[in-house]
């Protein structure tokens, strides 16, 4: 008899793998499907190649003609370096597979504790399916990603905790030191610490001690406590709220948004009639989590997890019954070689690998990023000096074009408001567009024809400027009076 229950719990828990694989190659395809976005790559890259360059970090803005020399804090500097690591050894195609693998690493962390929380695996994988294609509008290649299995993995830690397993706890010091260095969302490490301390059933006293130490692991970083100050001022940043779309508060607009909306609809209901008693702490994690993800588009993957995880405690009795009333593929041999199949073939998406068999694979590069015009003006090094461009062509020329300054730079913290005022104006053609270039000594215009349509009728229509360069997309206007 407990021969015949061991080898059902063997068979389930390949299931459970094969499940979890169907689940993390949709995923990982996702992720690696999705064109590479200019805006929060291309500046890390410089800045990784600024540090390999100089063997220092950076002290002020070096990439713009606008606020070149102004003090600056580059505490992604850790990010930065992987990134050109990676990027210098395998091109786009290893960078996407190591974006891919952090976002996958944080859901196999997710599907650890909703197991941990004793869901079936059919109800773990639709949880996990959900929870994933909510924060999916997230996962574009950035810093952020390696910050995404930290997270994942403090979730791990802390359930474990509830639930009297101290031993990973320890990990904790390390999670903060790597954190701090790769990105500013260490923050929430302590939100789910504090929280936990505060509100959590576990050993406080062994909570504390990881805490402790965890906070002061955050000072190993180039700027010591003064990183906190930073992070602070950046998460406050009225600049960075006002003129980064990820900022604002979200709206019932694109499916990801309408799962989240929808989510807190069920929760309602689930609240209003399940009942489980919950501890206290994943609803204090879920109101918390959740008045941030109300205030900015950029925390709702974080609160994603967070609902997962209650989700899957308040609907454990309705899953238990509907769902996993009994086992599912219990052929162990078919089950692991399928799931490491798909795994595996789900690699052929990879930017680069499948331009080979798929006729009409999508680009690696957003549409916007300017490669042919950017490729243009290198190869023409005559050009006069302090280049206008939109806010992505400016952040793909901070690498592609790293020779010459750039008008602005994804670091919005490093930018007065006056510029992005008169960038506004600028897109906008306003009446005074030509005093304000004039006021910047621009010289060369890269216009979109797609989102610069103001702007270029009032160049074209201007004796100041000679159009020199265009393709579909990209036109190049030089000053004809630069005296």
């Amino acid at each position: 008899m407990n021969q015949t229950v061991a080898a059902s719990k063997t068979r389930s828990s390949l299931a459970g793998f094969l499940l979890l694989s169907l689940v993390l190659a949709a995923i990982f395809i996702i992720v690696v499907l999705m064109p590479l976005e200019p805006s929060d790559y291309w500046t890390y890259l410089r800045i990784g190649d600024q540090i390999v360059r100089t063997h220092a970090i950076p002290t002020t803005e070096f990439m713009t003609y606008t606020s070149g020399g102004e003090p600056a804090v580059f505490s992604y500097w850790l990010a930065s370096l992987i990134m050109l690591g990676i990027y210098k050894v395998g091109g786009l195609t290893l960078t996407i597979l190591v974006m891919g693998l952090c976002v996958v690493g944080l859901y196999v962390f997710v599907w650890l504790c909703l197991r941990e929380l004793k869901l079936g695996p059919l109800s773990a994988s639709l949880v996990l399916l959900i929870t994933a294609l909510m924060g999916s509008n997230n996962w574009s290649s950035r810093p952020q990603n390696f910050a995404m299995p930290l997270f994942g993995l403090t979730l791990l830690i802390l359930l474990r905790w509830q639930n009297r397993h101290y031993r990973l706890l320890w990990l904790l010091p390390l999670v903060s030191v790597l954190w701090v260095n790769l990105h500013g969302s260490f923050i929430l490490l302590f939100v789910l610490l504090f929280s936990a301390l505060i509100f959590g059933s576990g050993s406080r006293k062994l909570l504390s001690s990881a805490i402790l130490l965890s906070l002061a692991a955050t000072l190993i970083n180039p700027y010591g406590f003064h990183l906190w100050t930073n992070t602070v001022g950046m998460i406050t940043n009225d600049l960075i709220k006002t003129y980064s779309s990820e900022w604002q508060p979200p709206m019932n607009q694109g499916w990801q948004l309408n799962l989240f909306f929808g989510s807190l609809l069920v929760m309602a209901l689930l609240a209003a009639f399940s009942k489980v008693k919950v501890n206290l702490l994943w609803w204090v994690l879920f109101l918390g989590f959740g008045w941030m993800a109300l205030s900015s588009i950029r925390y709702v993957l974080w609160f994603s997890l967070v609902e997962a995880l209650l989700l899957a405690q308040l609907a454990a009795p309705w899953l238990e019954r509907f769902l996993d009333p009994r086992p599912v593929f219990p052929r162990r041999k078919f089950n692991l070689a399928l799931g490491v199949l798909v795994l595996v073939l789900s690699l052929a998406f990879l930017p680069g690998i499948r331009q080979q068999w798929w006729a009409q694979a999508p680009a690696t590069l957003a549409d916007t990023t300017p490669v042919e015009a950017v490729d243009w003006i290198k190869a023409h090094p005559e050009l006069p000096e302090h280049i206008w461009a939109n806010w992505v062509a400016s952040i793909y020329m901070s690498y592609a074009l790293s020779e010459r300054p750039v008008w602005i730079t994804n670091r919005i913290e490093d930018f007065n408001k006056q510029i992005f005022m008169d960038n506004e104006r600028l897109m906008r053609a306003s009446y005074d567009w030509q005093k304000i270039l004039d006021g910047y000594g621009v010289n060369v215009l890269l216009l979109d024809q797609t989102h610069g349509k103001p702007l270029i009728t009032a160049v074209s229509l201007s004796s100041n400027w000679i159009e020199i360069y265009h393709d579909e997309r990209e036109l190049i206007f030089v000053k004809a009076d630069r005296n």
